[in-house]
């Protein structure tokens, strides 16, 4: 399968609301978890690099404590929210399948289970090997995913949410393609504008992958020391966090002197 090099902007349409519908707790609580596998192994300051940043909360909370940050995000809306959360981060616009930067990063983080909207495995695997290329020698790379034995019951129950804001109403419509192994998230939202209720909606979608894929993958472009946590049952959080979080390192360069 060969990938188009066109940016996922699907996100530009919900970026003004993204802050409003994620509870801000969530990232008080992924920071809980990045913090015990990654940032007490890392040096005080390092460089993190946050694939998928969205609206900037985690490198917000991640300056606060003073290391460096630069995000990446293919949504433009986004990148301009965080600009505003985290003034004091980079930030870039690209996407994960198609990024290239130079070993720079100590650690990689990527949360709100961003890989999963990247939808073959062939892709995925384009986007590791950016992030490997991305880290310095032994650099740690930690990741949120949906994986498809933790997902699927969920998915099939095309369950809903939504929220009511003063100037915003929005809902969440889930679907399942059981052959495909593909999530579809339905989402209307309803802003107040001049005094006017004006309508979008936008079709999301996210590939439950296993976790033995995801494994291989990593394998392949390099990665060792591979773990995998179930956020709920491993780190003792009650919220809804179906989901898991992979842990692993870039092998130390054995070529060089």
């Amino acid at each position: 399968m060969i990938a188009s090099k066109q940016r996922n902007t699907n996100h530009d349409a919900i970026a003004s609301i993204y802050d409003l519908k994620s509870l801000l707790e969530r990232h008080d609580i992924v920071l809980e978890f990045i913090d015990k596998l990654i940032l007490k192994n890392i040096p005080e300051g390092a460089h993190i690099f946050d694939l998928g940043c969205g609206t900037g909360q985690i490198a917000q909370r991640l300056l606060k404590r003073g290391y460096q940050v630069t995000g990446l995000d293919s949504s433009e809306a986004m990148l301009n929210v965080a600009s505003e959360n985290a003034p004091d981060a980079k930030f870039i616009l690209d996407d994960a399948r198609f990024f290239k930067l130079p070993p720079t990063f100590h650690a990689v983080i990527s949360t709100d289970v961003v890989l999963n909207y990247i939808l073959s495995i062939d892709e995925l695997k384009n986007a590791l090997q950016n992030v490997y290329d991305a880290l310095l020698d032994n650099g740690i790379f930690a990741f949120e995913l949906y994986i498809e034995e933790l997902c699927e019951l969920d998915w099939q129950n095309n369950q809903s949410s939504g929220g009511v804001k003063d100037d915003n109403v929005w809902v969440d419509i889930w679907s399942y393609d059981t052959e495909n192994k593909i999530g579809r998230k339905d989402t209307t939202i309803f802003q107040l504008v001049n005094g006017l209720w004006q309508r979008s909606d936008r079709s999301f979608f996210l590939k439950a992958y296993s976790a033995t894929d995801v494994k291989l993958a990593l394998e392949q472009v390099g990665f060792k020391e591979i773990s995998m946590f179930e956020v709920k049952e491993d780190f003792g959080v009650d919220k809804a966090f179906e989901n898991v979080c992979f842990i692993c390192r870039k092998q130390l360069d054995c070529t060089s002197s």
